[in-house]
């Protein structure tokens, strides 16, 4: 959730997801950017390719920065 002062939610702010070098063997996401909703929140899709391993995917917003690891499975 991205949110603004006093901590409340942010709409219509931009997230982009990246994935690191490594990761984009392993998985997509989609969209790439999208805007968030009136609760600060956006929607991604994450999608496992054929390689088993690990993947970071970081998502920013107005100088907020999350990473995640996804672990991909067979």
């Amino acid at each position: 959730m991205v949110t603004g002062d006093a901590n409340c939610p942010v709409e219509g702010e931009t997230v982009t997801a990246t994935i690191a070098a490594s990761g984009r063997k392993r998985v997509s996401v989609s969209p790439t950017s999208r805007a968030t909703d009136e609760n600060g929140q956006a929607t991604f899709t994450i999608t496992a390719r054929k390689k088993i391993g690990k993947a970071k995917v970081t998502f920013q917003a107005e100088g907020q920065k999350k990473s995640i690891t996804v672990t991909v499975k067979k």
